[in-house]
């Protein structure tokens, strides 16, 4: 006697629907790649052609109090962007890495998600304390002056978690690096480039040529992850 079901499931319908949605997502994930990369190299390029302050230290408050508008929302639109655009370019290489180096995948993607949420919270940070110290209806020149100096003068405080963000976010790149290179998913030259403009973004100033360079090379990159990803996705999947 047979045990065999007389009717067939609608498995490859039901198959097709999760291939269509993965790459729905897929396409998703890489628009936000562009535009966050993008959007990178254009807050460098506004970061190099209009710094805040002298660039060899923290704004003081007559760096400031000007354009404290504009600082506010040049600082909340970085941390914005940071957060987002690195949290899909770590998703993206981990997707890169199914099988052979997953491990390493995992890891660097994890300290990549960490530094971009203290990043986050440290240049969310500065974007409120610069503002509300500078606000010419609440302290005058003086007081305030005195408060900026203060604030920045708090090296542990003011610098720790979005550098200590930072830091995470170089390392997670450069461990996610060794995962492409070990998954051999994309060309060697990718996760090179990659682990190259990660030490680059860290070490160079941002306002500066260098940086600047530095900013271009690390968009380009990302995006090239971004692509390889959404190639993969579509691809056709293979018949069973």
């Amino acid at each position: 006697m047979s045990v065999a079901p007389s009717v067939a499931l609608p498995q490859a319908p039901a198959t097709n629907l999760a291939a269509r949605a993965r790459k729905r997502g897929i396409s998703l994930l890489f628009g936000v790649i562009v535009v966050t990369s993008i959007s990178a190299f254009a807050l460098s390029f506004v970061s190099f052609v209009k710094p805040i302050g002298s660039g060899d230290g923290a704004p003081a408050y007559a760096d400031i109090a000007d354009v404290r508008s504009y600082v506010w929302a040049f600082f909340v639109i970085a941390g914005v962007q940071l957060v987002v655009g690195a949290s899909a370019a770590a998703l993206a290489g981990w997707l890169l890495v199914p099988r052979r180096g997953s491990r390493w995948a995992t890891a660097g993607a994890s300290l990549i998600w960490l530094g971009a949420a203290l990043s986050g919270v440290g240049i969310g940070g500065w974007a409120t304390i610069y503002y509300f110290g500078t606000d010419p209806q609440v302290l005058d020149p003086a007081v305030a002056t005195r408060l900026i100096d203060h604030v920045n003068d708090d090296t542990a405080r003011m610098l720790a978690v979005p550098i200590g963000g930072a830091l995470l976010i170089a390392i997670g790149s450069l461990v996610l690096s060794v995962a492409l290179w070990r998954a051999r998913s994309v060309p060697r030259w990718l996760p090179i480039a990659t682990a190259i403009t990660a030490i680059a973004t860290v070490l160079l100033p941002p306002d500066g040529v260098g940086g600047l360079i530095a900013e271009a090379a690390s968009s380009a990159t990302t995006i090239a992850i971004g692509w390889y990803v959404w190639q993969a996705a579509a691809r056709p999947s293979p018949a069973v």
